[in-house]
Order: C-alpha cells, then structure tokens, then sequence
C-alpha cells in the first residue's frame, strides 16, 4: 500500500498543480489536494531525497511556471480603451452583439471608445486576453495614460487607475411573440475606473444599475438593427 501511497501522492500533486497553475480561483481546492498528495508521498517507501523533490521542487516552480502560462495566455497585441476624461466607475464591454461596432483602429492599433455612459457594445468575438492599454481622453482629444491595478486596496494609492474586473454571460428572457419566450445572452467584460477616492461600498447596487442599464441598451440596440 505505501509503494503505491507515493504514486497516488505524486498524481494529485501534479493534478494540484497544474489546477492552480491554470486558475487563480482553484487555489481553494488545488492546495488540500497538494496537501494530501505531499502527506501520501511523505508516508511512502521512497528514498527521503525523493520525497523532498517530488513536494518542494513543485513549490518552487508554481511562481514561475504560473507567470509564463499567463504571459503565454495573455500574449496578444495590445489593444488601446479610452475613456472619457470626466467618467468614473463601472466600464462594461458587450461583445458579439451584430447591432454593435467594430474595433475603431487609431495608429494602426485596436482602439476600444467608451460613450459616456460607460457601456461600449461590439460586434466582435468575446476577447479573453487581458492585454490593454489604458487612457483618459478630454473633449480635445488629449490622452493621458492610466495604470492598471490588480486589487480593488491599490485604489487609494494612485488616482486615475483602473481595475479589471469580472467577465461572463448574463441571460434574459425575449419574448419573440405571444406564445414563445426565447433566452438570449449578453456576453461582456467590466472594468472600473477610479477617478477620485470613491466610497463603493453600495457595489451590489452599483451592479444591479449596471445590468439593467446594460440589457435596456442591448435591447435597443438589437431592435434598431432588427436583431431582437
């Protein structure tokens, strides 16, 4: 039992490893798993250098493996997003939406231009690569480049910056005629923008706003251009 302890050991080490390699959010259940693989490789009849190397060596990797498959996912041309001078709070890009527009291409590259109201919808294929170059632009076309933060306690360090939040589907009920009710998607990525020092502690409203300003804004949308 303990000669098969380590290779069962091992496997949910890989298994732990790779999960959290590949999401963030797996971390939760990849760090028990690794847990009980260490334990089964540490109870095996294995050498104890052996041991040693099959749980640290992925220790010691996880670090540098992780920021090459994310440079290796992320890899892409930079496209630019800009926002309008005076505008603070939640972005929303609406992808794959026939009623929307192209990217906009300024010095050769993908440009996304936010409208005021925060919500750009696009007729173009749900982007899952977080490659971006962020500005504010005021009314005469000047642009200022905004760093990006990666947690929402950096905001009070530097104004204006912008965190990338989350992305997905949300769905709504259509009804096509009297008797047939369809669900359709909305398929979109958001960010925010911190412009001053802000107080977000009503987010959940602030996102009940934005989803339903969002699908009256799709629905339109998709009703000019005979879409809906």
């Amino acid at each position: 039992m303990k000669t098969k302890a380590y290779y069962i050991g091992l496997t949910l080490i890989i298994i732990s490893f790779i999960a959290c390699v590949i999401s963030f959010y797996l971390l939760i259940f990849g760090i028990p798993l690794f847990l009980l693989g260490a334990v089964l490789v540490l109870i095996s009849k294995r050498t104890i250098k052996l041991k040693l190397l099959s749980t640290i060596v992925p220790i010691v990797l996880y670090f540098p493996i992780t920021f090459l498959f994310l440079y290796i996912y992320n890899y892409s041309t930079p496209k630019n997003i800009l926002i309008p001078k005076n505008f603070e709070g939640n972005l929303r890009v609406v992808y794959e939406e026939k009623c929307g527009q192209n990217y906009d291409i300024a010095d050769g590259v993908k440009t996304l231009i936010f409208p005021d109201n925060g919500i750009l919808i696009l007729n173009e294929d749900f982007d899952s690569h977080i490659n971006y170059n962020y500005y504010i632009i005021d009314e005469n076309g000047k642009k200022t480049k905004i760093s990006e933060i990666l947690d929402f306690k950096e905001r009070l360090q530097e104004y204006p910056s912008i965190l990338v939040r989350g992305s997905g589907t949300f769905w709504q009920s259509i009804e096509t005629n009297s008797a047939n009710i369809q669900e359709k998607g909305i398929v979109f990525s958001d960010f925010y923008l911190y412009n001053s020092s802000i107080d977000n502690r009503n987010e959940f409203k602030a996102r009940q706003k934005l989803d339903s300003l969002t699908t009256a804004i799709v629905n339109q949308c998709r009703k000019d251009n005979g879409s809906h």
